[in-house]
């Protein structure tokens, strides 16, 4: 499981934690107890008369999740955002505030990666072996800690943080435009084109899109952040090109169509034929067959198949693309 995170980090968090023990939660700042952890959980934070004193940690949260039995350790060095259990990770920007959880545009992105888990587990490791544990005496001190509030700066409305951002792998089936359909919205497509590629500095050459028309399973469902493997078919459909996987940098729907931009950096040079594909895939085992209908990969599968796309082919000319029918 690898999924980007934004908005309310922690909140998100919460729904993955059900079943999980032993949470280790190392954020730097302290102000909200939103996120559920439980009696014999780790909370580590910077809970430093420094950052109790100007609002940065609330003496109040660390002890009402002390109160929980939770085992609280303060250090003062700490600029981490991050949850470790057994079986995930959670790391990004996110302090535990309510700043945080309603205004702030932040990142984070959650895994299940045996390797990045074990090196999170040995950090905590070292990191507690440095905090400072909190007992009763502690808590009690710094609550008596006189509390003077900074006043928050102000933060513009973000519609990045609302987004859910994909992390599915579609394989579906296109052809060209024709020149006459492709005419129509040449200028909107170019607009849109152009202003990707200033914000993301990705050449204009880089960047197709794809029109779909109606609502179906992949129009519904497909997110900014997801890949496709496209096959493109030529205007008779006589033959066939597979594409390697390229990101969806925006959807937008428009007049019943819905329009997928998408980065396409060399994909002319490593794209093969079907007919050349099927031949290389007839021997891996998939979870689901690659059919000409949009259909979804798992993480398994697009292992399985990166090898396809090493050998580099001979290049084409640039299209646009339509749902094929």
């Amino acid at each position: 499981m690898e999924q980007f995170l934004t908005g309310d980090i922690w909140k998100q968090a919460n729904k993955y934690l059900v079943n999980q023990h032993e949470k280790t939660a190392c954020i730097a700042y302290i102000t909200s107890n939103k996120l559920k952890l439980s009696n014999g959980d780790s909370l580590i934070c910077d809970a430093s008369d420094y950052a109790i004193k100007y609002g940065q940690t609330s003496a109040k949260i660390i002890m009402s999740y002390y109160n929980k039995g939770v085992k609280v350790f303060s250090n003062g060095a700490l600029h981490s955002k991050m949850l470790l259990t057994e079986k995930l990770l959670i790391i990004g920007s996110a302090n535990l505030s309510q700043n945080s959880a309603e205004k702030l545009t932040e990142s984070s992105i959650l895994t299940d990666s045996d390797v990045l888990i074990a090196q999170a587990k040995v950090f905590c490791f070292n990191l507690l072996q440095e905090s400072h544990p909190l007992n009763d005496k502690d808590i009690k001190t710094l609550l008596k800690i006189k509390v003077i509030k900074r006043p928050f700066k102000p933060v513009t409305k973000s519609e990045t943080r609302q987004k859910i951002f994909g992390n599915r792998y579609w394989f579906i089936s296109a052809s060209p435009l024709k020149d006459k359909t492709y005419d129509k919205i040449k200028d909107k497509v170019e607009e849109t084109t152009s202003s990707i590629s200033q914000k993301t500095k990705i050449d204009e050459e880089n960047i197709r899109f794809l029109r779909w028309r109606g609502e179906t399973k992949f129009t519904k469902n497909a997110k900014e952040g997801d890949q496709i493997i496209l096959k493109l078919n030529n205007e008779d459909k006589t033959r066939s090109y597979i594409y390697p996987p390229s990101v969806i940098l925006k959807k937008e729907v428009t007049n019943g169509f819905t329009y997928f931009y998408h980065e396409d950096k060399k994909a002319e040079e490593r794209k093969i034929s079907w007919t050349k594909f099927q031949s290389m895939i007839k021997n891996i085992a998939l979870e689901k067959n690659i059919t000409a209908r949009a259909t979804t990969l798992s993480q398994s599968d697009i292992q399985k198949l990166k090898f396809v796309w090493k050998i580099p082919e001979k290049k084409s000319n640039r299209h646009t693309l339509s749902k094929d029918n």
